[in-house]
């Protein structure tokens, strides 16, 4: 029987000892969570100097554009070379030369042997090029590589470009455990995140940025549970090549075009939301056509110009229905948290019932979003984002005042954005994003009790999909299984609603499937976005977007410009 520990060992195959800045954070994050570089496999190629006159004669005159363009322009700061002299001092190295067969490279049967004499659990790909043979086994779990497209749709290369050229909205990017079937890996870590359309320099940046904690994060999952199984990809994508001249003309008029479309919007543009009560329980909605006609929802008043109210979260009390919202204003560009009323009693033939507002039940010096509810011990509490304070706090509520005070920190130290507290199975689970990666990466944190303390999931961010990780409202449980309403932010934020069942959730494991989708309010002037849905009693809360011109939201992006700052969250 292998004896196994929480460390693991690994070994690295570059081409020399310097490595892209995105590949030098990961084996720093590597040695910093006590996994053990022993050994260092240069390619011996490297060592080899070309003259300037060799070449530019062996250049590729029919891609000329784009290299010229990728080496001056394009190359995000993820790719500058980092020098690792100091970092590896004591760590073996091996020179390797490769034979070359068609487009594989195979390494001799002596450096396989040598290489397996230090006894890597895994190794590394940062250099040589497809290669195969008996060097895919020589660590226990074997060589790791990485692919910044999705697979599934664009093998081969450049990483990040044609997901731009094509107009996908998300692109995608896996690292894999290579196998001897090209482009047949299997997948230890896969995520997806919003193509950047203005700008490829920065597409590629966020692809090589949020896959360089990869390797830390498989090698903990394989030293937790060594048995794991993976899946292989079986993609029989198209192989895409550098593209010709021709082919960047064509990008370049389209990267200009997306470009004026971005600045445009982010100027001239603001997100309106509103907060309404669909007259139907909260499984009906989330698990039924997926769709929301307007005359089914109950809206709020509008609440004028310069405002809106999003992110409805409510609860019963007081002979009334309390609709708990996030109160914006472009102006302070901050929001504090609202509390709208209605007869507990609502029929639900009622068309424009008559809300009661409270403004700001829950403000203080931050801003304030996400009104969570929780209900607990006869208690009604509330967990807002509050991400600019840098804790998730849980607030109490006071019933004869209505309003809400502090109770505790439930986690210090955090930019938690929209915090979603439940309990399930004898155990209290928050869920967020970070504001660093709000739209694509999923935390989450468990706790036996509701004040904590709270413990981060062993397999932290549990999720990377700018599909389907971000919370949108109360994760529900129905016929005994439990769904996880999230935001669909690929095409926009908040576009739409992804409904998720959730297969596994322990400290060690989570999985979910995307079983659902609710889009945005059919025939609605709030009808271009949907990012959340709660239940209050016997009926949902939703909330609707639509874009506007507002002069103070102009103001305030031409002052980003200008001082670097930007909007919230």
């Amino acid at each position: 029987m292998i004896e196994h520990s929480s460390a693991l060992r690994f070994g690295v195959m570059c081409n020399r000892a310097a490595l892209q800045r995105w590949q030098a954070d990961a084996l720093k994050e590597l040695r910093d969570t006590g996994h053990s570089l022993v050994l260092l496999i240069t390619d011996a190629r490297s060592d080899v100097k070309t003259s300037r006159i060799s070449g530019f004669l062996r250049r590729k005159w029919s891609v000329f554009l784009f290299t010229f363009l990728e080496n001056r322009f394009f190359n995000p700061a993820a790719r500058q070379m980092t020098s690792l002299e100091k970092e590896l001092a004591g760590v073996a190295k091996l020179s390797c030369k490769v034979t070359r067969r068609g487009f594989s490279e195979y390494f001799s049967g002596e450096d396989v042997t040598t290489i397996e004499s230090y006894k890597p659990d895994f190794i590394l790909r940062f250099g040589f090029g497809i290669i195969r043979g008996d060097i895919l086994d020589a660590a226990r779990y074997g060589v790791w590589s990485f692919h910044h497209d999705d697979e599934l749709g664009y093998r081969g290369g450049p990483a990040g470009f044609w997901e731009i050229f094509s107009g996908d909205p998300v692109s995608g990017a896996i690292m894999q455990r290579l196998t001897n079937r090209l482009d047949g890996g299997i997948i230890l870590k896969k995520g997806y995140l919003k193509t950047s359309m203005h700008s490829y320099r920065e597409n590629l940046e966020q692809l090589l940025t949020v896959s360089a904690s990869w390797p830390a994060q498989a090698a903990g999952e394989l030293a937790r549970n060594p048995q794991a199984v993976y899946p292989e990809s079986l993609t029989k994508a198209t192989v895409y090549k550098v593209p010709g001249n021709l082919q960047m003309c064509i990008f370049l008029l389209k990267l200009l075009r997306n470009r004026m479309r971005f600045h445009f919007t982010k100027l001239f543009l603001c997100e309106d939301w509103n907060s309404g009560l669909v007259r139907r329980p909260l499984h009906e909605v989330a698990l039924g056509p997926g769709l929301i006609e307007d005359r089914q929802v109950a809206w709020l008043p509008q609440p004028g110009h310069g405002k809106y109210y999003a992110d409805p979260s409510g609860f019963i009390a007081d002979g009334g229905l309390h609709v708990l919202v996030e109160e914006f204003s472009y102006q302070t560009q901050k929001a504090v948290i609202s509390d709208f009323v209605l007869p507990a009693a609502i029929s639900p033939a009622l068309i424009e019932p008559a809300w009661k507002g409270t403004s700001g039940v829950l403000s203080n010096e931050n801003h304030l979003s996400y009104p969570f509810i929780v209900e607990s011990g006869g208690n009604v509490y509330c967990v807002p984002e509050s991400y600019r304070s840098g804790c998730v706090a849980l607030y109490r509520r006071d019933p004869a005042s209505g309003q809400f005070t502090r109770e505790k920190i439930l986690l210090a130290g955090v930019e938690a954005v929209d915090p979603t507290l439940f309990f399930h199975d004898g155990l209290w689970w928050l869920f967020f994003t970070s504001r660093k990666y709000s739209n694509s990466h999923l935390f989450i944190y468990h706790s036996s009790a509701l004040a904590g303390e709270y413990m981060p999931h062993a397999a932290n961010p549990v999720k990377t999909d700018v599909r389907s990780a971000r919370p949108a409202g109360s994760p529900f449980v129905h016929n005994g299984q439990l769904y996880r309403p999230s935001q669909d932010c690929s095409v926009t934020y908040g576009g739409q609603v992804v409904v998720n069942r959730v297969l596994k959730l322990t400290v060690d494991e989570f999985a979910e499937e995307r079983v659902n989708a609710v889009a945005p309010v059919a025939g609605s002037r709030y009808g271009r976005g949907l990012h959340t849905l709660s239940p209050v009693g016997e009926f949902t809360l939703i909330d609707g977007k639509r874009y506007m011109f507002n002069p103070r939201s102009m103001m305030h992006q031409i002052m980003s410009i200008i001082t670097g700052g930007g909007r919230h969250v």
